[in-house]
């Protein structure tokens, strides 16, 4: 018989996957072929070599890998028994060690009466092959069995060999892509580079039968190893419930991953107590038969739980050591290894042992016995992995003592335990699977409150906890079980978890002074500044705090992306020259600066009537600079109480509204309203509700309000008002944006990164201002009185040049020598300045108000009340009221605001209007009454007449009052302020 004709005997037909050969001699090479015809070649080459030459037992799904895992079907069983040849080397010290028989004579004698006793030779004999270092036996089987059909047969036929004292290597009965030799070939004698015996010929013995499955089934079931032995027997209480089983694939909860986690294991503990004689029967096995052939299946399973111990890399090589194996072999098995092996596999790498284990069906395996905490008792800075923002450092304290924090998370308590030998020994109880440790204690108006942190996996919740609470073990709980902090491993944990968070807060409590809870964002009155819920202070780490009331500033203040993300915006727009949009963006920067410049608010106001001149871009680069761009704004609809009040929270930080045409549309006297107030930097006080008392007024502020709107300001306020407007407008800084502004795809893409980038340039602003206060105290004031300088301004331009100089300012701190934030020229944001003051100069001038331009308000406001007297040469005097009506006996006081006289002066007009109704008037128009009759003296005939009827010569009853008189020149009155009537003469 040929090597090819016994293959194809004892292997699947072609068509069931790919064959594989092997030579374990040089370059440990591996063939496959999707018939034998193809590797043939390669197994006869080997052979001419000299090389050791192997076949698997099975076939393969790929042609990738040797595995078990890619094992496709088979058509064998076999048996290899090793036994002593008379080549064999004696060792240094001239001996041979045994193997399973002392000779293959003793090993067929053997194999002989295993067929024997378990009925197997009734069936007919087995192939045999002499390997030159023991005997192969094989069963070839009629049908061809998939792998899932051929484990489980080929697992009992090892427990047969087994029960039947067949000294058998286990690995390769029970895993058909292990490799036995081809007859015909050399056994080089060489094993893990020593050579154990001279070089012998692989040898054909005997033909034998082909066996059928059903058979071999048979022999197994009356050996008692039918197909019952594989399955788990139910238990007699189990219930029989309808419908199909779940299968355990659910996750493990939190409290065991938090205890997996935390656990390391050391091979060492498993070691010493296998030592002691109540540890491991397979560890035990190896450790005495190391350099026993046959040994390598067992020790690829000791290393697979070497792989997972903590003093693993040590392990393996003292494993490895042993036999000896080779060390490249090692970590090329410790490559492959997938996962420690289970007690049951390692019965079916070296049956016999298992079954004799106490421990048997209570453990999985034996890493169990090396677990111990891994725990930590040292303060750490931990780096939360936040969900959809950047990781977030937080310090955890070194806990209380007898506490513990599992390296990766979790609470544990530390408690003397005595065994069932008296011996006292510590162990480690978890109260929590996630850390919760204590922050600071808070001072919230004099109410202290406890802050925690609780981290789970890329969560960090801060939980609170009223400082009295502590004082009971049930007020305490239930503040904690409100905010989901439960004890872990049910009630009956509560008590440890309670004196946890009593001696936790204990400690902190003689550690730490209370930390003062601050009402709003910005400088706070003792130097530090709070951003991103964190107080900077200078020369220390920010403090992290909650911020009861300003939920939706932290929410929207939170650094989101990178800083060199959130640049690339700031960068385009310098390379585009948007110099007017730059300067918003600056003002966003410059807002915490106005602290420095003893006033309390400027509002810049940027206009166009055209959309898509990049309004919103600007303020959205203001925006990004503490928060969001688009959420950290106000809305469109928010009123200006509303915008008082977030003012009063942010108190540094910029207010930023877009598109408050909303509110203009309903009434745009808002506004100028809103111009004084935030130059004011305070808002409206209020009273207590059922009291005679002033709250506290909270909503204080230093800052710049940046907002934008289809309709220019200016416009408004110098039009025709009822106020004066020239206070108003040196409040406002009015930034006229009309040029229409394209983009190509990659800066829109760059645009829109800032929705995803955003407050990293706030963090660094805020640590930069707090270790710099006392160079702003210095800067600010120079660049503001440099402002006067360079635009020669007056002292009542204050507002502009308190903006200009923080706008300056907060250039010059973002350049490269200062944050580093970005290099923007500061001679061109100057000069849009300059121009934006010229033309806001410009039109203050040319809206300013006159006595005129009140006299000519109350005579168009009026003019359908005033009595209009003619008189004439020939029809006499002809009396109406401008409207045209007719002044009648029943005409009353109400009807009348003045009267206008045609004819008694003359070349002119005399207007006579009631003192006291041209006072109100002024007084209501925000126009001085003195300054108004000085005025008009100056301009035109005047006198004060102590009694006029302002109904003489009509058909009015006397109306006699003091009044003003007024001549004007006939050809200075224009027909629109005095209309045409048609007199009406008087008999």
């Amino acid at each position: 018989m040929t090597p090819l004709e016994f293959l194809a005997e004892v292997l699947p037909s072609p068509g069931n996957g790919f064959y594989c050969a092997a030579e374990l001699t040089n370059k440990k090479s591996h063939v496959y072929g999707e018939t034998l015809e193809e590797i043939m070649p390669t197994i006869e080459k080997w052979a001419k070599q000299g090389y050791d030459t192997y076949f698997a037992l099975g076939t393969f799904g790929t042609d990738k890998d040797r595995t078990k895992d890619n094992m496709h079907a088979s058509q064998v069983l076999a048996v290899d028994l090793d036994c002593n040849h008379p080549k064999d080397i004696p060792d240094e010290n001239g001996v041979v060690k045994p193997k399973a028989y002392p000779s293959a004579k003793a090993a067929a004698a053997a194999l002989h009466k295993f067929c024997e006793d378990t009925g197997l030779s009734s069936l007919g004999d087995p192939w045999l092959v002499h390997s030159g270092g023991g005997i192969h036996a094989y069963w070839p089987l009629k049908d061809m069995l998939y792998k899932e059909d051929w484990f489980p047969l080929a697992k009992r036929f090892k427990e047969l060999c087994f029960k039947h004292g067949l000294q058998i290597d286990a690995a390769v009965t029970g895993d058909a892509s292990r490799v036995l030799r081809v007859f015909d070939t050399t056994n080089t004698g060489v094993k893990n580079g020593k050579r154990v015996r001279e070089a012998t010929r692989v040898r054909f013995i005997s033909e034998g039968a082909r066996f059928a499955v059903d058979d071999i089934e048979a022999v197994l079931t009356t050996q008692g190893f039918g197909k019952d032995f594989l399955r788990p027997r139910p238990s007699s209480t189990a219930l029989a419930l309808p419908g199909q089983r779940p299968t355990s694939v659910s996750p493990l909860s939190a409290t065991a991953q938090a205890i997996i986690g935390n656990s390391v294991t050391r091979f060492k503990k498993i070691l010493l107590k296998t030592k002691d004689g109540t540890g491991c029967g397979q560890l035990k096995h190896y450790v005495e038969n190391a350099e026993d052939d046959g040994m390598e299946p067992l020790w690829r399973g000791l290393l697979s739980w070497s792989k997972v111990c903590v003093d693993g890399d040590k392990a393996s090589v003292w494993l490895s050591d042993l036999h000896p194996y080779d060390h490249d072999r090692m970590h090329r098995k410790l490559a492959e290894i997938k996962g420690p092996y289970s007690c049951e596999a390692m019965d079916d790498a070296n049956p016999g042992v298992c079954s004799k284990c106490p421990h048997r069906g209570k453990i999985t395996n034996p890493l169990i016995w090396g677990r111990e905490l891994n725990a930590v008792t040292e303060a750490v800075e931990l780096e939360v992995p936040l969900e959809n923002a950047q990781p977030q450092k937080v310090y955890r304290p070194e806990p209380p003592r007898g506490y513990a924090f599992g390296r990766y998370g979790g609470v544990f308590i530390e408690k003397e335990e005595e065994d069932g030998d008296g011996n006292t020994t510590k162990r480690q109880h978890m109260l929590l699977p996630y850390d919760l440790f204590p922050v600071d204690i808070l001072n919230n108006n004099g109410i202290h409150e406890v802050h925690m942190l609780a981290v789970r996996k890329d969560q960090l919740q801060e939980v609170l906890v009223p400082q009295k609470s502590i004082a009971t073990k049930d007020d305490t709980l239930k503040h904690l079980a409100s905010q989901n902090i439960l004890a872990a491993f049910g009630s009956g944990n509560d008590k440890n978890l309670y004196e946890y968070i009593r001696a936790s807060i204990e400690k902190m409590s003689t550690e730490k002074s209370p930390v003062r809870i601050p009402a709003a964002y910005g400088w706070q009155d003792d130097g530090s500044f709070v951003f991103n819920s964190s107080i900077y202070r200078a020369g220390a780490d920010p403090v992290t705090v909650p911020l009861p009331g300003l939920e939706n500033i932290v929410s929207n203040t939170k650094p989101t992306g990178s800083l060199e993300a959130w640049q690339e915006v700031i960068k385009m727009m310098v390379r585009r020259k948007l110099w007017k949009h730059l300067t918003v963006f600056l003002a966003g920067v410059a807002s915490p600066l106005m602290r420095f410049t003893g006033l309390f608010g400027v509002t810049m106001h940027c206009a166009s009537a055209e959309s898509g001149t990049g309004k919103s871009l600007a303020l959205d680069a203001a925006a990004s600079v503490w928060g969001h761009p688009i959420h950290y704004r106000t809305g469109s609809g928010t009123s200006a109480v509303a915008m008082q009040q977030r003012l009063g929270h942010l108190r540094s930080l910029p207010l930023v509204t877009d598109e408050i045409t909303t509110n203009n549309r309903r009434d745009f006297e808002w506004f100028p309203a809103f111009l004084f107030s935030m130059s004011e930097g305070r808002g409206k006080e209020r009273m207590e509700s059922g009291t005679n008392r002033e709250r506290l007024n909270l909503s204080i502020w230093a800052a710049l309000a940046l907002m934008s709107s289809n309709r220019p300001a200016i416009d408004y306020l110098t039009s025709v008002r009822q106020h004066s407007s020239e206070g108003e407008l040196r409040r406002l800084i009015e930034m006229p944006m009309d040029e229409k502004l394209q983009w190509d795809a990659q800066e829109i893409e760059i645009i829109k990164s800032l929705q995803h980038n955003y407050a990293v340039a706030g963090e660094v602003l805020a640590r930069y201002f707090v270790e710099n206060t006392e160079y702003l105290t210095n800067l600010v004031p120079k660049t503001v009185a440099q402002m006067y300088k360079e635009f020669n301004a007056p002292n009542d331009e204050r507002f502009w040049m308190a903006g200009a100089g923080i706008i300056v300012a907060a250039g010059i701190i973002c350049n490269s020598q200062h944050t580093g934030l970005v290099d923007i020229p500061m001679a061109e944001i100057i000069k849009v300045l300059g121009e934006l003051f010229e033309n806001q100069r410009q039109s203050i001038i040319s809206g300013k108000r006159t006595a005129e331009d009140v006299l000519n308000s109350y005579i168009q406001e009026y003019q359908g009340k005033f009595v209009v007297v003619k008189y004439g040469d020939k029809a006499g005097v002809a009396a109406a009221f401008s409207d045209g009506s007719i002044v009648g006996k029943n005409t009353t006081r109400a009807e009348i605001m003045g009267r206008v006289e045609h004819g008694a002066s003359s070349g002119g007009i005399d207007f006579y209007i009631e003192e006291r109704l041209m006072r109100a008037y002024c007084s209501a128009m925000s126009f001085s009454y003195s300054t108004f009759r000085e005025q008009i003296a100056k301009q035109f005939i005047t006198s004060f007449v102590t009694r006029k009827d302002m109904l003489g010569k009509t058909d009015g009853p006397p109306m006699r009052v003091n009044a003003i008189k007024i001549t004007r020149r006939a050809d200075d009155v224009e027909d629109v302020l005095i209309p045409t009537i048609v007199p009406v003469a008087i008999s």
